[in-house]
């Protein structure tokens, strides 16, 4: 399904031994067959061999009917093919042709399955190049378009929002009515789809100093500009703060973006919570902005209590409690107040990622093999754990390292650019 970000399931065949099984993968879980006898029912084994790779077509096998292959192009040619792009599979207005391979496309086989792509409007030419995203989102959370709706105007730093939808998918293609499967299951995830037209690239990919720092600040006061609209942003990771294209206005150096786990918030008390600091009497004074979870408008629906975000940069408190609930299965993670101060120690770890980062992709210490080596084990150790509590072990040895190695990994105004945001 990585491979092929616009399938909706998958159907295999798995043979071991003198048995076999037939197994039906979607972003909604797994489902195999019971065990077949490979002499006993061999009549099954081959039906569904012919039906697999003759009879079946592309939209059979789970292809998304709204995401056609462009007319000429196949999955078999060497460069990666284009798609034509709608909201439902009966094509609509709106219509965009990708171009080149996915930007990112999720490895993981349940869950969210987001895949984002460059594309053009068809029919819209003026439009130009726009991020066309797509994911599966749970019924019981917000869209992330009806997030974006919140934004009041554009606002510096933050993605433009286009338009987004969720996906009409023909009842032929839901797992619920093919397999007759409601099973434990309160709800089918939605297809989500939105075209965003802020286009951006890594913050690695600086080639200066200079647009490295004005792009982090740009990303930063945009993060603040949400929170000033009561939207935390709850995921600052590297695949959502990007730096502004070539010849970009003024205050667009860098952006966030991919507001799925943002919470609609509103201070604990009646009064808002600023990021800078007001006299007692314009509102309620609270530093480290503390946002309740639950305070989306009457009848819709929630954002979600459940710690969010990308675990190898999240923030050391949320780890340590999701170690914790863990183990003890009595603290509930939503027990948390979600805070600025969560997101902000997250973009602290973005900004340090990417420093280095930019370092290895340009070998910038590879003529010395003892420090290249010490930025490498740093970087794996820190970035490289897979379970919550190898990255929350890693978090609290991060640092026990050595400063001097920092000294060695950035210069003077990387250096000063750490100390602002209180790294040092």
């Amino acid at each position: 399904m990585a491979a092929r970000p616009f399938q909706l399931y998958v159907l295999c065949i798995f043979i071991y031994g003198h048995k076999f099984s037939l197994g039906w993968y979607d972003r909604r879980g797994v489902i195999i067959s019971y065990d077949y006898d490979i002499d006993d029912d061999l009549d099954i084994l081959i039906n569904a061999v012919l039906q697999l790779t003759t009879h079946m077509t592309t939209y059979q096998l789970g292809h998304d009917r709204s995401a056609r292959l462009l007319e000429g192009h196949s999955y078999y040619q060497v460069e990666y093919p284009s798609f034509l792009v709608s909201m439902d599979a009966d094509g609509d207005t709106c219509l965009w042709k990708t171009e080149g391979p996915p930007i990112w496309s999720s490895l993981s086989l349940l869950g969210r399955g987001t895949a984002t792509w460059r594309a053009v409007s068809v029919g819209n030419k003026k439009e130009g190049v726009i991020v066309l995203k797509t994911l599966w989102r749970s019924q019981t959370r917000q869209s992330e378009s009806n997030i974006y709706g919140h934004i009041k105007s554009p606002l510096p730093g933050v993605a433009e929002f286009s338009l987004g939808d969720d996906v009409h998918i023909p009842s032929a293609a839901c797992r619920s009515l093919i397999l007759n499967d409601d099973v434990g299951v309160p709800d089918d995830p939605v297809l989500h789809r939105l075209a965003l037209k802020t286009v951006g690239r890594p913050l690695w990919d600086a080639e200066t100093t200079r647009d490295f720092i004005l792009g982090s600040l740009a990303a930063i006061k945009g993060h603040q500009g949400l929170v000033e609209q009561g939207i935390l942003h709850r995921d600052m990771s590297p695949g959502n703060i990007f730096l502004g294209g070539p010849g970009c206005a003024e205050g667009w150096e860098g952006f966030v973006a991919d507001l799925e786990f943002a919470s609609v918030a509103q201070p604990e008390t009646e009064t808002i919570v600023p990021l800078h600091l007001l006299p007692p009497s314009t509102g309620q004074l609270n530093a480290r902005g503390v946002f309740c979870e639950e305070t989306v408008p009457s009848g819709s629906k929630a954002p979600g209590a459940e710690i969010t975000g990308t675990a190898l940069f999240m923030a050391r408190e949320l780890l340590d409690l999701m170690v914790i609930s863990d183990k003890s299965k009595k603290v509930r993670p939503a027990q948390i107040k979600r805070g600025v101060h969560h997101d902000l120690e997250s973009f602290i770890l973005v900004l340090f990622y990417a420093v280095i980062r930019r370092g290895l992709d340009r070998r910038l210490w590879d003529q010395n093999e003892v420090t290249g080596y010490r930025i490498k084990s740093l970087y794996r150790t820190l970035f490289g754990g897979h379970t919550i509590p190898k990255i929350a072990e890693a978090r609290a040895s991060f640092l026990g390292y050595n400063r001097c190695i920092f000294s060695v990994l950035l210069t003077p105004r990387w250096r000063y650019c750490f100390m602002v945001v209180g790294t040092f």
